[in-house]
């Protein structure tokens, strides 16, 4: 096959082609762009609000319930009102707390993560989807262009 072969086959496929196809084709890659960006958005946010879900919580529990009852406990000790089996319970359920912390911290610290992945993705994906709709704004463009015109009217004549 030499050049005036293939020049010939890509003029019948372009005589083939519908414009209505472009434009059809340029609406399902504007609306599956859209679906990206709303779908990242959303994982985004979620992983965002789980994240300092976890964050907040370890902070709540450890202020307003960890740290208070472990300052009563030491002071009980150090006065001699508690014994110490019912000591060792307590330190016992105060280590169960903070293994549970630790974990949520965990848990957050991956949502944190995954947070950030999504926000990276959401902006390239942007940035793809804002470059489509500018081509397909340009295109409409240049097909405007290409209409003839028809000479205004003059309404002073």
């Amino acid at each position: 096959m030499n050049e005036k072969e293939i020049g010939a086959g890509l003029a019948r496929l372009e005589a083939l082609r519908n414009d209505g196809d472009d434009r059809r084709l340029a609406r399902e890659i504007l609306v599956r762009d859209r679906r990206r960006v709303w779908l990242l958005s959303g994982l985004a946010v979620l992983f965002w609000a789980i994240s300092a879900a976890g964050v907040f919580f370890v902070v709540y529990t450890a202020v307003f319930h960890l740290y208070p009852k472990q300052q009563k406990l030491m002071h009980a000790q150090a006065i001699g009102e508690l014994p110490a089996e019912q000591l060792i319970q307590i330190q016992a359920s105060h280590f169960r707390a903070v293994e549970l912390c630790t974990l949520v911290i965990a848990a957050a610290f991956v949502t944190a993560t995954l947070a950030g992945i999504c926000t990276l993705a959401l902006i390239l994906v942007s940035r793809q989807a804002t470059l489509a709709q500018i081509n397909s704004s340009l295109v409409k463009i240049f097909e405007l262009l290409q209409q003839p015109t028809t000479p205004a009217s003059d309404p002073g004549r």
